[in-house]
């Protein structure tokens, strides 16, 4: 029997969300937001809190410090039910901090920490019997400060496949003019990949979405999913096509969408959903998360996921609910 549902590997940090602020916050010697709240952040603890909150069982795989920050983290994994036993805390680390300023259209802007935890994981720190225990791995984002080491990454997604470990990643855009070519030989061993459509153009140089979805197939992908935000995604694989209406939602915060996006797609494969299942899952859990201010902040459980379904006049929705 497999330890863990899933092995979350990347960023792993504290967010600080403040807004909604206005575009005119530099201009002003005070702004007042109606709460300011530390919490837990970083792609691969996001999805571990939500796939928990959904009732899968995951694992995190990252780098926090051995200070007051990161003993937070440690806690809200164990209030959580995420495995924490491959969260390094380094006494010679600081817990990043990323603070999230969310604009008055809910979209969000970044200020981070860079620090040694910064780093890309070297292969000696990966622990490869924790995703041979694991029934699935997701990388939370390629190119990501943890996720950039090619080599790392491929030893890990080949550990995956010999043991017979789906194969989950995310990615974040490109801060060096990367393209597809650095990871050439890691898209074959992907079962799910799952980039927004900014990512995806900036990856293959393609801006319509099937034309990036079909050149991620080409080169070995077994199943994209293309995060369209308010216009919901597009899920593909060399048999099917289905592009997946976003739920109506009053989004005050997007931060953490994307995160959110995947645990529910993660669920729903690991629940045994077919393809356009998992993306009308995946668009309702992103869609509720970004009904709240903070990553983690608006998806509590299963039932509220399934209710918020029920609920909504969406056609896409009410048809998820039968096939379900």
């Amino acid at each position: 029997m497999k330890l863990f549902d899933v092995l979350c590997i990347g960023v792993v940090l504290a967010d600080l969300p403040l807004g909604p602020i206005d575009e005119d916050l530099f201009n002003k010697e005070t702004t007042m937001v109606s709460a300011m709240r530390l919490t837990t952040g970083g792609d691969a603890l996001n999805e571990a809190i939500v796939l928990a909150r959904l009732g899968r069982r995951p694992a995190l795989m990252g780098h926090i410090g051995a200070d007051m920050l990161g003993d937070l983290i440690v806690s809200q994994c164990e209030l959580e039910g995420v495995d924490h036993s491959n969260l390094k805390q380094d006494p010679e680390m600081e817990t990043r901090i990323n603070v999230v300023i969310v604009g008055t259209d809910g979209q969000r802007h970044f200020i981070k920490t860079q620090n040694s935890s910064s780093r890309s994981f070297r292969e000696d720190e990966i622990n490869y019997d924790a995703i041979k225990n694991s029934k699935a791995v997701s990388l939370a984002s390629i190119f990501s400060s943890k996720l950039r080491d090619v080599e790392t990454i491929l030893k890990i997604v080949k550990t995956a496949k010999e043991n017979q470990v789906i194969t989950f990643a995310d990615m974040v855009p490109m801060t060096g003019g990367e393209t597809w070519k650095e990871i050439e030989e890691v898209l074959p061993y992907l079962d799910y990949f799952l980039p927004n459509m900014e990512e995806a153009a900036l990856l293959t140089g393609l801006k319509e979405p099937e034309e990036a979805a079909d050149f991620l197939l080409r080169c070995g992908v077994k199943n994209v999913g293309i995060k369209l935000g308010k216009s919901g995604c597009l899920i593909k694989n060399k048999q099917e096509r289905f592009l997946i209406p976003a739920f109506p939602v009053s989004a005050m915060d997007t931060t953490g969408a994307g995160d959110n996006f995947a645990a529910g797609f993660i669920t729903a494969i690991l629940d045994g959903m077919n393809i356009k299942e998992a993306g009308m899952f995946a668009n309702a859990t992103a869609g509720v998360s970004t009904e709240s201010v903070g990553a983690t902040t608006g998806v509590k459980s299963r039932a509220q996921i399934e209710s918020f379904t029920v609920s909504s006049d969406n056609y896409y929705c009410n048809t998820m609910i039968k096939m379900v």
